[in-house]
């Protein structure tokens, strides 16, 4: 398999393709990838402790989205900072993101994998 690129490693993940294929349809339900891929196979079922590099992603994402919302609301409303609003801000980004972001988390991870580890194709 040639070395894939950081930039098509990212795109994949972030699309919630296959990360050597780059093919559709990985996912069983919402969070839970199928055993391989149906393109081309590729085993998405790993050892156990591999999915904490996942759940790092996505708590990464989380954490700058919030700092980003709430710094944007601190500066768009200075000097009267609406402290509801911007409760309300931190609680949903803080609540929402990880939910929402943790499949793409898992499909970003396992691509960073192939693109940093690419002979390391199976278990």
């Amino acid at each position: 398999m040639a070395n894939l690129s950081l930039i098509t490693a990212v795109a994949r993940g972030l699309r919630k393709r296959c990360p050597r294929c780059g093919g559709k349809g990985i996912f069983r339900s919402w969070g839970q990838l199928k055993d391989a891929c149906p393109t081309c196979g590729y085993t998405f079922v790993r050892e156990e402790g591999y999915w904490v590099g996942a759940v790092i992603v996505n708590t990464a994402v989380a954490m700058v989205s919030f700092f980003v919302l709430f710094i944007g609301t601190i500066l768009l409303t200075l000097p009267d900072i609406p402290w509801a609003l911007l409760l309300g801000i931190a609680l949903g980004s803080m609540g929402l993101i990880p939910v929402v972001f943790y499949p793409t988390s898992k499909t970003l991870w396992m691509s960073l994998h192939v693109h940093f580890n690419p002979g390391a194709d199976t278990l």
